[in-house]
This record gives C-alpha cells, sequence and structure tokens, in this order.
C-alpha cells in the first residue's frame, strides 16, 4: 500500500512574510512614452477550481515600473504571480515563496515569456537543481540510446546520488534542497541501500524530510531487523516531528506497512486509532475510507474481484486463471512509470512463464489507438484487454484505484498475495519468488 498525499514544505502557519520588489517596463515599440505606472504584480493562492483564490500581494507599478512591498502567505511552497494592465492578465508564471526570501521580479512587456525573471534564494536554488536535474535526464537518454552500457553506465549513475546530495546541503531548507535530497535518496535505494540509511538518518529529523524516513526508512529497518523494529523506528519518527501534517502522514505510512506486511487485524486496530486522532481532517478520512475498502475486500488472502475479457479468442478471467499465478496490472499507456517498468516487465515475464506465471494488463485512461500505438514497435508477450472491455470507472472502483499502474500479485487460489502501486516495483521479483516457494 502506498500513502498518496500532496503536501507543501510546511503545513499552514499565519504571519510568514517575504519582501517582493522589481521593475516592470514596456518595449518601447509598444509605449515609447517612459511612463511605466499602473502595470499590477500580484501573486495568489488558488488551490482548486472549485476554491476562490486568494490574494497574497498586490500592488501596482510607478512611473518607473518600480514595486514593492511585502507578501503575506500561509506556507513555504509555489504559488501564482500575475502580471497585469488596464484590468488585463499579460501573463502569469509559478513563484516560490519562503519566510523572510526577499525575491526580486523583473520583466519587458509584451514579451513575458523571454523576458520574466525571478530571483530569490528559491528561485536561485531551483535553477540550479533544474540544471542537475536536465543533465542527469541527459545521462538516462544516453542509456536509453545504448550510449552508456555495463560498467560505463554503472560508473556514471554512481555519480549522481553525491552531486543532488552537493545541492541539498548548498540549500538545505529551500524546495530544491529537499527535491535534491530525495532524489539522491531514491538513486542510492536502487543500489546502496546502506549509503541511502545514512542519509536518511542524516535528515529525519527535519520536519520537511522526515517522510523520507517514513518511506525510504522504514523498508530498510523492516528489511534488515524485521517489522516490529520497523515500527518502533515509526514511531520514533513520528516523536521527534513536530509538524501536526507530517506526523500524521508518518501514521499513515506506518499502517500501510502493517497492512502491506498482511497483519490484517492490527492495521484494523491501527486504523480505528488514526481515525480518532484526526477525525476532522479531509485527507484523513478519504484515506482513512479507502484504507478499510483495501482491508474489507483487498487484503493479502482475498479473492481477487471478479473480471474478464478476451484475449485472441481466449477468455482470461479469475477463473479461467485459477491454477496459475499471475501479475495482474491495471495501467494507463500513457503512464511514463508504466514505459519505463515495461522492459524490466518483459524480462520478468520471459523467466517466470517457464514456471506457469502469467501477466495480464487492463487498460484504463487510455484509448484503443494509444494502446496499439504501444505495441508497434513492442511485443505483446502475455494478454491485455481492449479498452472497450471495461468501463474505467469500474475498475477504479472495483480494485480501488488511487495512482497508476497498480499491479496485484495472485496466487494459484486467485487469492491476492500482494499489491504494488506506482513505483513500488522493486520487490516484485522477491514476491513472485515467494509465491513460487509457497506453492
Amino acid at each position: 500500500m502506498a500513502v498518496f498525499i500532496v503536501l507543501g514544505c510546511s503545513s499552514d502557519e499565519a504571519g510568514l512574510e517575504a519582501p517582493v520588489h522589481g521593475t516592470i517596463t514596456v518595449d518601447e515599440s509598444i509605449d515609447n512614452s517612459g511612463d511605466y505606472a499602473e502595470i499590477g504584480v500580484t501573486i495568489i493562492k488558488k488551490d482548486s477550481a472549485n476554491v476562490d483564490a486568494d490574494t497574497l500581494f498586490n500592488v501596482l507599478t510607478d512611473e518607473e515600473g518600480k514595486f514593492s512591498g511585502t507578501a503575506q502567505f500561509p506556507r513555504h511552497r509555489q504559488y501564482r504571480v500575475i502580471i497585469s494592465r488596464n484590468n488585463q492578465n499579460l501573463g502569469s508564471t509559478g513563484i516560490i515563496l519562503a519566510n523572510d526570501d526577499t525575491v526580486e521580479i523583473s520583466a519587458q512587456l509584451p514579451n513575458l515569456n523571454n523576458t520574466l525573471q525571478i530571483s530569490s534564494r528559491e528561485h536561485d536554488a531551483y535553477r540550479t537543481y533544474q540544471r542537475v536535474e536536465k543533465s542527469f535526464q541527459r545521462v538516462g537518454a544516453f542509456a536509453q540510446a545504448g550510449r552508456l552500457r555495463g560498467d560505463s553506465l554503472r560508473q556514471e549513475l554512481e555519480k549522481w546520488p553525491d552531486i543532488y546530495w552537493q545541492v541539498y546541503q548548498e540549500s538545505p531548507e529551500t524546495i530544491a534542497g529537499h527535491l535534491s535530497a530525495k532524489k539522491s535518496i531514491d538513486l542510492l535505494s536502487r543500489w546502496d541501500k546502506n549509503a541511502m540509511m545514512q542519509k536518511v538518518r542524516a535528515v529525519q529529523h527535519d520536519d520537511d524530510l522526515a517522510y523520507l524516513g517514513a518511506t525510504f526508512g522504514k523498508m530498510y529497518v523492516a528489511e534488515t531487523a524485521g517489522l516490529d523494529a520497523a515500527l518502533g523506528y515509526m514511531d520514533t519518527l513520528k516523536d521527534n516531528t513536530q509538524r501536526p501534517q507530517e506526523r500524521m502522514r508518518i501514521a499513515m505510512e506506518r499502517i500501510s506497512l502493517m497492512y502491506d506486511s498482511a497483519q490484517i487485524a492490527q492495521t484494523r486496530t491501527a486504523l480505528t486509532s488514526f481515525k480518532e486522532e484526526y477525525p476532522q481532517n479531509s485527507i484523513a478520512k478519504d484515506w482513512s475510507k479507502s484504507v478499510s475498502y483495501d482491508l474489507e475486500y483487498l487484503s493479502p488472502g482475498d479473492a481477487i474481484p471478479e473480471f474478464s475479457f478476451k484475449a485472441n479468442d481466449e477468455e482470461i478471467s479469475r477463473e479461467a486463471l485459477k491454477g496459475q499465478p499471475y501479475l495482474l496490472e491495471i495501467t494507463s499507456f500513457v503512464s511514463p512509470i508504466y514505459q519505463q517498468q515495461f522492459d524490466r516487465t518483459v524480462v520478468i515475464h520471459s523467466i517466470y512463464k517457464n514456471y506457469d506465471f502469467q501477466i495480464v494488463t487492463i487498460p484504463i485512461d487510455s484509448s484503443q489507438g494509444t494502446v496499439d500505438a504501444f505495441f508497434e514497435q513492442r511485443m505483446r508477450p502475455w494478454p491485455v484487454a481492449s479498452t472497450q472491455a471495461f468501463e474505467d470507472e469500474e475498475i477504479i472502483e472495483t480494485f480501488n484505484i488511487r495512482n497508476l499502474p497498480t499491479r496485484f500479485l495472485v496466487d494459484r487460489n486467485g487469492k491476492i498475495h500482494q499489491r504494488y502501486i506506482g513505483q513500488e516495483y522493486e520487490n516484485i521479483v522477491q514476491g513472485i519468488q515467494q509465491l513460487m516457494k509457497n506453492n
């Protein structure tokens, strides 16, 4: 079970402020008067289409195009800055606000796309992060093209956790720093878990990064010291975290760990306590409802829900597959995660099909054209349902889909062995091997 929750870098705190100043002018070819007054600079907070925007900063430029003021905001995060004149919005972009972090904005109308510049501690750090990220993506492209492979690829990849970590160390309190710490830890989790855990322990006392302990750290402790040690580790994380929203997130991850470890009775008890601790929190309510459904219908040992479709005139269904273990995938074929994982899934299938193991894929949120295009230059080694075989809403509700791809590992009796969501991919082979051993 994965915990998917959108949180900022801090919970709402009254009184956060940041000085904002700058200059906005107009290209002489549009206005040669030299009067740049009454250009509006507005920063808003709008969390969804269904709520009105809150204004955090709103000023007009003087004749020289200069402006200054103080933005008041509830959280360290990204907001929206809008440039306007004569009651007409001319452009907008994201702006990161952090307490006491002075922001300087410059632009020239009308070409905001090319002239708008934002400078601050946060934005300067974020540009550094983006440069590093772009360089790392280039390495990935070289690897995909076969220009990096074997030892050369391994040696190149092993550099990047330290590169990202340096960005974090240079700007530890920024969003860019937090993203860099996560990326460093995520990369290390794939080939050096001891080094990964050293970095987790280095940041887990920071409320903004405690979730890295609750995600990467908990799995390391569970694998090396057992479930009880991992649950104790999570309790310590929660006790050391001051921010209520982060404490809630750690509690959710702790419950997820019990669920994933098939401790169903303990999960029910912990979920009841969680509901009592967070009775008014809307995120907690929605998550609890989803977990309750999982406990009732989708726990390890429960029968996989009914499904049925035809592929190459062969019936593929829960009943038809009884007697052989299989991996049921529910995914969108435009999902970058699924596309990245596909080649590895093909390898898994090619190895374990010799042990009567099958893979079955149900596409949702995809057109049939998208599915067919996906396989134009790829093999289709296992049954894939047509997009007309199921209603998306029905599949989402029945299998309680919260993120894509979602996979269910099913045993020979049609019972759920384990579920894997999104990036939870590393343990699939281990799960298959355990399933084969048990059968």
